[in-house]
């Protein structure tokens, strides 16, 4: 099986400013706190009214923190990139045997782009992510394994699915939520964490939902391990997932 590669780059400046907008302004989950401890000069952005006083002041920081730090993250990049490689081949060989799938053949690059801000969303439809060049050690290597995961999750999901619309690939679908709670559940699979060594984390927002008595990573986790033991096939796993959170889906209306 041919694998894809990996690219690191830098984001470009424009797309980056406008992941800081959306993020301090026009998301509703407050993903801007996460901007704001990492850089919090962007408390007093948030208190402009008017776009484009907001934009020219993200625009003379992230400019300005780049032109400081640029030395910094090109060695980071250097390091990830390093440490990348190193369990690259061994990612992409066990990924496709948990998901029963396989690699999509007009992919053969994924691009990861450094980024300053500490979020790191995901691109289907290009293959593309934000990769926050001030992480550190396993969790950028967990970031870059949670991101790649998402593509080949929803390829498998398309087969899967095939009626599935695009749309709900997304925030604030619930097959959106699914995605984000069975990527660490899938990380956590004994044969990922032979490469990470590290336990994968959950959104703090799933984290506080419980069904039962279970937290909903708990709840997801046990149907896996459910899964694992039985040898039941994945397709078989993810539409049991489904069926829970569906009928579950008043719990995540947010």
């Amino acid at each position: 099986m041919a694998y894809p590669k990996v690219k690191f780059s830098n984001i470009s400046l424009k797309f980056e400013l406008g992941l800081f907008y959306n993020f301090l302004f026009e998301n509703t989950w407050g993903w801007g706190r996460y901007i704001t401890k990492t850089h919090p000069q962007f408390k007093l952005v948030l208190k402009l009214k008017i776009k484009k006083e907001r934009e020219a002041a993200i625009k003379k920081y992230a400019v300005a923190f780049w032109n400081k730090n640029k030395k910094k993250l090109l060695v980071q990049k250097k390091v990830d990139t390093t440490k990348w490689r190193k369990v690259e081949n061994n990612f992409f060989e066990v990924l496709p045997q948990i998901m029963e799938t396989s690699w999509p053949e007009n992919r053969r690059t994924i691009n990861a782009m450094i980024s300053i801000i500490p979020i790191c969303p995901r691109f289907l439809d290009n293959w593309s992510f934000s990769l926050s060049g001030l992480w550190r050690g396993a969790g950028a290597i967990e970031v870059i394994m949670h991101e790649i995961c998402h593509f080949l999750y929803f390829k498998k999901w398309k087969e899967v699915f095939p009626q599935a619309e695009r749309q709900t690939f997304d925030k604030p679908y619930l097959e959106w939520h699914l995605s984000e709670i069975l990527a660490p559940v899938i990380l956590g699979d004994k044969r990922v964490q032979k490469i990470l060594s590290k336990k994968p984390d959950f959104y703090r927002e799933h984290k506080r939902i419980k069904i039962g008595n279970k937290s909903v990573p708990a709840y997801f986790l046990n149907i896996y391990q459910k899964h694992l033991e039985q040898g039941t096939s994945f397709e078989y796993f993810l539409k049991e997932s489904y069926r829970e959170i569906k009928a579950h889906r008043k719990l995540f209306r947010f």
